[in-house]
């Protein structure tokens, strides 16, 4: 099976505290999702449960931007327009980087 990169709209925040995946973004690029059983409770910066969050999951995606890359699970919720994934700022710091074998991409994409 070949796979592709799929170029992604990403918000680094500071107030997030896990990887976050549109939903939309998810069957847009076929990503399969996992059932949380039972659903987990996801809050944000002000405490309140987000609507649509900690149903589902990922299996580790292959993320890359230029060089850095990294594997992660994403929890998937529903996102306003324009946003593929919020990603946590502490999150930059376990990002490797591959100098030899990573393509160079300008553009943060998911494998």
């Amino acid at each position: 099976m070949e796979t592709q990169d799929h170029p992604v709209r990403i918000l680094l925040d500071t107030g997030c505290s896990i990887p976050l995946l549109n939903q939309k973004t998810a069957k847009k690029l076929g990503i399969v999702l996992r059932q949380h059983n039972p659903v987990i409770p996801i809050e944000n910066f002000t405490g309140q449960t987000v609507e649509g969050a900690g149903q589902y999951y990922t299996e580790p995606l292959l993320l890359r931007h230029r060089r850095h890359v990294t594997r992660e699970k994403f929890e998937v919720s529903l996102m306003e327009e324009g946003i593929d994934a919020f990603l946590p700022f502490w999150l930059i710091t376990n990002i490797s980087k591959n100098s030899k074998n990573a393509p160079n991409t300008n553009k943060p994409t998911f494998r």
